[in-house]
């Protein structure tokens, strides 16, 4: 890669990702499978504990493309109380960023069948830009590495049914800025407020097969609204097919399976439409999420989303 390029997409991983975006919130297809990471109200909306990992690799082929690693734990301690931890790994080209976050819920009966739940989350992010690997000697704006932390919080709140959601939220709420500004050029940026509002219904059409339409809408400051579009089909309430679109974007096909009753495995492959991106090669995402201490009491006991559950 030459001196251009490099000074391209070092740009493009500074400012481009966090102005567009925000890496801090990396975009999912399978967001339903990773709900902590947007909104602290989804922690605990259940007695036992579940733990989740998902992998992404976006812009297949593209050297250097965005890859992204995320690890979530969540459950209820009691009392209506549920509690999450939560951390995201994400890498573009020389920009590294660790992301670790500690959710706290209440949640309060609204009715027999349904529940809402108020959360709060707390953390911060570890960057670091490696501007030493990029070789370039001669200038002193690339002459050292750039290692911050900030801390940032976030709030959300969750109505569900056995069959419903919807879902309010907002993450970055103290709008924390990067990097520095030097002799005119600007080497900042801004990690922005992120708003999430998502939604979703399960129709169980029999006792083997329920359809499932949801949306995730996002909004933050300085970036074109971002809206996905899901539909997906669960079959004996064990294997799931589906399709999203990425309003103006993007196209993927989903899969899941229920390997065992504790035991979800997920799939999704992203095709981008957008002529204007260069990085159009599709990503890969594979998600896979562990129940731990389910038994029929505790489901019963504060019965999980039925969107999620399956059951």
């Amino acid at each position: 890669m030459n001196l251009i390029n490099k000074i391209s997409v070092l740009l493009f991983a500074i400012v481009g990702v966090n102005t567009a975006y925000s890496q801090q919130e990396p975009l999912y297809s399978q967001y339903y499978n990773n709900f902590t990471l947007l909104n602290p109200a989804y922690a605990g909306t259940h007695d036992f504990f579940t733990v989740t990992s998902s992998v992404r690799s976006q812009w297949v082929n593209e050297p250097e493309s965005p890859r992204t690693g995320s690890l979530s734990f969540h459950g209820g301690l009691g009392n209506n109380i549920g509690f999450g931890l939560s951390a995201v790994f994400d890498k573009v080209y020389v920009l590294s960023e660790t992301h670790l976050y500690a959710d706290v819920s209440y949640a309060i009966k609204t009715s027999e069948k349904s529940m809402l739940s108020f959360g709060l989350k707390g953390g911060g992010s570890f960057v670091n830009v490696d501007l030493l690997s990029l070789g370039i000697t001669d200038d002193v704006l690339f002459s050292e590495n750039i290692n911050d932390f900030k801390p940032n919080i976030g709030a959300g709140a969750f109505f569900y049914t056995n069959q419903f959601y919807i879902s309010l939220s907002a993450l970055n709420l103290l709008g924390n800025k990067f990097y520095d500004r030097s002799d005119g050029l600007i080497t900042s940026a801004t990690d922005n407020m992120i708003i999430y509002l998502s939604s979703g219904y399960n129709f169980k059409l029999n006792e083997y097969l329920s359809v499932k339409p949801s949306f995730l809408t996002r909004y933050t400051k300085g970036a074109p609204w971002s809206t996905d579009v899901s539909l997906a089909v669960l079959f004996n309430k064990q294997i799931e097919l589906g399709v999203s679109h990425r309003l103006g974007d993007s196209f993927a096909g989903l899969f899941q399976v229920r390997i065992k009753d504790n035991i979800r495995l997920g799939y999704s492959y992203e095709s981008y439409l957008s002529n204007a991106s260069p990085y159009n090669s599709g990503s890969h995402e594979i998600s896979v999420a562990f129940d731990l201490g389910k038994t029929e009491a505790k489901r019963n006991k504060r019965k999980p989303p039925f969107y999620w559950d399956g059951n």
